[in-house]
C-alpha cells in the first residue's frame, strides 16, 4: 500500500525551490543595493499562496480533520498559525518537519547569498 502522505512531497520540494530562489534572489538584490521587479515580488506571492494551497491539499487528503471552506483566505491571512496548528494535530512532532525543512530553505538561500555576494565583491575589486 502507497502511503498517501508521499502525494504531497512533490508539492513540499516545489515550495522548497520556490522559497530558496525567492529568498536568494532577494538577498542578491539587497546586496548589491538594487530594488527587485515588482513582477519578481507578485510571482512570488501568487506561487507562494498557490504553492501552500496545492499543499494543504494534498496534506488533507489524509487527515481525518474536516475540509476548510476557503483554502486561500486560511494561507492569505492565518497561515503563520493555522498551518503549523493544523500539521502538530495531524500528525504529531512529524508534522513540523516540512517548516523544518522550509525554514532550512530560508538559511541556506541567506547564506548561499551572502558567500556569492562576498566572493563576487572580491573578484571584482580584484579586477
Amino acid at each position: 500500500m502507497i502511503d498517501d502522505r508521499s502525494s504531497s512531497l512533490p508539492m513540499l520540494v516545489l515550495l522548497v525551490v520556490l522559497v530558496f530562489v525567492y529568498r536568494f534572489g532577494i538577498i542578491t538584490y539587497q546586496a548589491w543595493d538594487l530594488e527587485p521587479s515588482p513582477t519578481f515580488e507578485f510571482l512570488y506571492t501568487a506561487a507562494f499562496l498557490c504553492g501552500f494551497v496545492w499543499w494543504l491539499k494534498a496534506e488533507a487528503r489524509t487527515s481525518a480533520a474536516k475540509d476548510v471552506y476557503c483554502l486561500g483566505l486560511l494561507v492569505g491571512t492565518g497561515w503563520i498559525i493555522m498551518i503549523p496548528y493544523h500539521l502538530f494535530k495531524t500528525r504529531g512532532l512529524r508534522g513540523f518537519i516540512p517548516l523544518l525543512a522550509l525554514l532550512l530553505s530560508f538559511i541556506t538561500a541567506y547564506l548561499l547569498a551572502v558567500f556569492v555576494y562576498m566572493a563576487l565583491s572580491s573578484y571584482l575589486r580584484a579586477n
